[in-house]
């Protein structure tokens, strides 16, 4: 299956230099970069004859490990909630007085 002329194909190496206008055509990554990514383990180089190569199924997985997920907020305790916890907080601190284990985890070493 031919690739568009514009659109190499995925699986063909190119120059880190030679990808990025392809890969990120309105800018915002170097060479330097990518090899940094490499480093995290999230893209796949080759080094042939002291220079860095990639592909653009390379750079698309990158991409995928990249994204960042939104942060998941803590659903806010309804009033009930709280004092549960707070109860049961202090029954644990109570348990522990009674068990002479008091103040075990504010020691420090």
């Amino acid at each position: 299956m031919r690739q568009p002329e514009d659109r190499p194909d995925p699986n063909a190496p190119m120059r880190l230099r030679d990808i990025i206008p392809i890969a990120f055509p309105h800018g915002g990554i170097s060479p330097a970069g990518l090899r940094r990514e490499a480093k995290r383990g999230r893209l796949r180089l080759m080094r042939i004859a002291g220079k860095d190569f990639t592909t653009l199924a390379a750079i698309e997985e990158m991409q995928r490990l990249c994204v960042v997920e939104p942060e998941q907020k803590e659903q806010a305790l309804h009033p009930d909630d709280r004092s549960k916890a707070a109860l049961a907080a202090a029954l644990g601190m109570a348990r522990d007085l009674r068990m002479g284990r008091r103040g075990s985890k504010l020691k420090s070493s």
